[in-house]
């Protein structure tokens, strides 16, 4: 009952104190535009959330190889679409990608580095390949991928050390249900 009230509380606080944020924010332009997408499409902002949640729980050099991995995967995947390569089942495939990163983090599962890495840079490829745009949108979309990515690892390790690593596996379960409901269809 306290991880879930842990949880609760980490949620309401991160949305008390972003929501004063967002509502003054007015952001335009390519280079906005791409920075506000990976916080703006909840897809995205789950499994970035995640990726980053799991980079945490397996430390080491997995705290900034992951989100290298996946930032090159999420570029490569979105230019690889604007020159015209087509991802089949790309939908299913960004929804499944949050069942299994929400997935790994619920079990705590830690990989070898090199697994992680085809792991995370799977699921990158499936949130960048919807992407589409100029240099400055580029640059935007990477600097909110890993801004993503880098809150989850300071939310695995400000959960984990205040409540419990049982609470990030929990925010971990949260991911892989939304990734179930999107694969659904229900959002």
């Amino acid at each position: 009952m306290v991880a879930i009230r842990s949880v609760l509380l980490a949620i309401l606080l991160i949305g008390v104190g972003a929501a004063p944020a967002l509502a003054r924010m007015t952001v335009t332009g390519p280079f906005g535009t791409g920075l506000t997408e990976p916080v703006w499409v909840l897809q995205h902002l789950l499994g970035f959330l995640a990726i980053g949640l799991w980079s945490g729980q397996n430390g080491g050099a997995a705290v900034w190889q992951l989100p290298v991995a996946t930032l090159t995967a999420v570029l490569a995947a979105g230019l690889a679409a604007q020159i015209g390569i087509r991802l089949p089942y790309a939908a299913e495939g960004l929804s499944a990608s949050l069942i299994v990163m929400g997935g790994l983090v619920a079990v705590a599962l830690k990989a070898p580095l090199a697994l992680g890495v085809l792991t995370v840079a799977a699921a990158g490829a499936f949130h960048g390949y919807v992407h589409m745009g100029g240099p400055l949108f580029w640059a935007g979309l990477s600097s909110g991928v890993l801004l993503v990515i880098c809150a989850g690892l300071g939310l695995s390790a400000a959960l984990g050390q205040a409540a419990s690593g049982r609470v990030v596996q929990m925010c971990g379960g949260a991911v892989a249900l939304a990734g179930v409901l999107d694969l659904a269809g229900v959002f």
